[in-house]
């Protein structure tokens, strides 16, 4: 069981193909996938730039450091499966899941089911794994410390996990979610 991965500011919010040429019908339709930090140490998630605006400027959320940016599909596309943003009860602090473990997570009465995000590939190997317009397909791990869960790629798994005097669980790899080159 793990999570999906996150932000960057200043990149573009959905990628667009290469041509017109490229474009597939059942492609994934990219969408940006934000990190902020809660007031209380949690962390939260969106693809809206509204909701991460108005979670900056309303309610105190922040940018949650510097990861590479992720994207996931805003439709459903071949092979693909819903990714679920799931609060837990009584505290800002918010989980990525799929869909079993969404349903797990919000039967249990500690998680509210907030919606589905948007849509990653089931199996990590979407073909073709490198989409026209650069991006591919890279691990999206889940750690968790303290009641706080973080969507993370290796490099902050390695820094919070490894490196770090106080460290993180890693939870496992949830998923695979696009990534630019190079990052």
């Amino acid at each position: 069981m793990v999570i999906a991965v996150i932000l960057t500011i200043g990149l573009p919010l959905a990628a667009t193909p290469a041509s017109a040429s490229d474009a597939r019908l059942d492609a994934p339709q990219l969408v940006q996938l934000w990190e902020l930090s809660t007031p209380i140490g949690g962390y939260f998630y969106t693809t809206s730039e509204v909701e991460r605006d108005s979670a900056i400027q309303d309610h105190g959320f922040g940018p949650a450091g510097v990861q590479a940016a992720r994207y996931i599909s805003r439709t459903e596309f071949p092979g693909s499966v819903a990714l679920h943003r799931l609060r837990a009860v009584g505290r800002a602090s918010y989980i990525l899941a799929l869909p079993a473990e969404a349903a797990t997570l919000a039967g249990s009465g500690d998680f509210v089911d907030e919606g589905v995000l948007g849509y990653v590939d089931e199996d990590g190997h979407y073909e073709p794994p490198r989409l026209p317009t650069g991006e591919r397909l890279a691990g999206v791990w889940r750690i968790s410390k303290a009641g706080a869960w973080r969507a993370a790629n290796m490099r902050v798994v390695s820094q919070y996990c490894w490196e770090s005097p106080d460290p993180w669980h890693l939870d496992g790899l949830l998923t695979s979610a696009w990534a630019l080159e190079g990052a």
